[in-house]
């Protein structure tokens, strides 16, 4: 039986030398949230709370978590995480509704649920993606994302000095230099490259409708969040069933029914969960029981925690693909554990550490604290 001594949280924040633009706005700064849960045999369990934009909503989720979770983790007993953030759940439910803001409380049931499961495997001293799936392998391929549309060439040629042969360009700014944009990439990509195409829900449906029909006439792998991830199951589906291209959804769906709607759909291809944001690991776990597994690319934005925590449950359920990885520097990524993450040929190595590997790099920690509860 596992019971929780301590939670310690750390909010951390990056500012970003080139902020990132997207459809719906500029990222100047990369936040974090870390949770560490240690137990009674001194294993420490790394989970991160979903904080991406605006980065003001880093300070809110920050002090929800200590002023509401923090006394009902510490002494918290588990055998095993499977159903246990479903408890948790379940006891704040009616805040959940009390708040209107139902979606900060999913992100850190989110953060904890993965926190649990690296402090699980790391009491029985096996690496997560082991625990989940002994036949995973310890590399996952990426992909490189947050390329905004005028720094394209120099961002791609970043990812390519690592290995990365697959790149995601974000668009919905203005579509005819969308459209220029899209043109010349066709030509700088090579043919064993793969480009993706973000809109980040920036058209509405009438503009989905009329620009993916010009867009089939392009070459890239995906077209991401064309429409917004509010639209109802008829709006997903007319959009899906008007065009030849492949759309990918999933970032920002937050209940299962939308995940497995989607995810049973023959036409799509891409289902990208995050699980710093919604669900956690037993959401992913449980979704691809439910959905061909290799429709699932996880999303990801934020620190080596949770892209460390990605990489595991990917190397579980679905090897063969791509992680979302940013291509854009930021310390609370590659230096926030002692061992540095690097990405090398294109790949993560997840290495034969325990849990998701750590311990975290203080160093790193005080240079861009923000706030903790130490």
């Amino acid at each position: 039986m596992i019971k929780i001594k301590s939670l310690r949280s750390y909010y951390l924040e990056f500012p970003l030398v080139n902020p990132v633009i997207t459809s719906f706005g500029v990222m100047k700064t990369r936040p974090c949230i870390i949770v560490e849960l240690e137990d009674f045999d001194q294993n420490i369990g790394y989970g991160e709370i979903w904080c991406n934009f605006p980065s003001d909503g880093a300070s809110y989720r920050f002090n929800l978590l200590n002023s509401l979770y923090l006394d009902n983790i510490i002494g918290l007993k588990f055998s095993n995480p499977d159903k246990l953030i479903d408890k948790i759940t379940d006891k704040f439910k009616t805040l959940f509704v009390q708040s209107g803001d139902i979606g900060s409380f999913d992100n850190i049931n989110s953060g904890l649920d993965c926190a649990f499961w690296d402090l699980f495997a790391k009491t029985k001293k096996i690496p997560l993606n082991k625990l989940l799936n002994a036949d995973s392998p310890k590399y996952i391929s990426v992909y490189a994302s947050g390329i905004n549309p005028s720094d394209s060439y120099e961002k791609i040629e970043v990812a390519r000095s690592m290995g990365i042969k697959a790149f995601k360009v974000k668009i919905g700014f203005n579509h005819s230099l969308d459209i220029d944009l899209i043109k010349s990439l066709d030509d700088y990509v090579a043919s064993d490259e793969i480009l993706m195409l973000d809109v980040n829900q920036g058209w509405s449906i009438d503009e989905a409708y009329k620009y993916l029909k010009i867009l089939e006439n392009y070459n890239f792998s995906w077209i991401e969040e064309p429409i917004s991830a509010l639209s109802n199951k008829d709006e997903f589906n007319n959009i899906i069933n008007s065009t030849k291209c492949n759309l990918a959804f999933g970032e920002n769906i937050n209940n299962l029914d939308d995940f497995i709607f989607l995810g049973q759909n023959k036409k799509i291809n891409y289902i990208q969960p995050d699980l710093t944001k919604y669900g956690g690991i037993s959401l992913i776990s449980y979704l691809s029981k439910k959905i061909q597994s290799n429709k699932i690319w996880m999303h990801f934005l934020g620190s080596g925690v949770g892209l460390l925590t990605s990489a595991h449950i990917m190397s579980a359920i679905n090897p063969s693909v791509f992680l979302e990885t940013d291509i854009n520097m930021n310390p609370l990524r590659t230096n926030l554990f002692k061992n540095e993450l690097k990405i090398e040929g294109g790949k993560i190595n997840l290495n034969d550490d325990h849990g998701i590997g750590g311990p975290l790099d203080f160093n790193t920690i005080n240079k861009y604290l923000i706030s903790s509860n130490i």
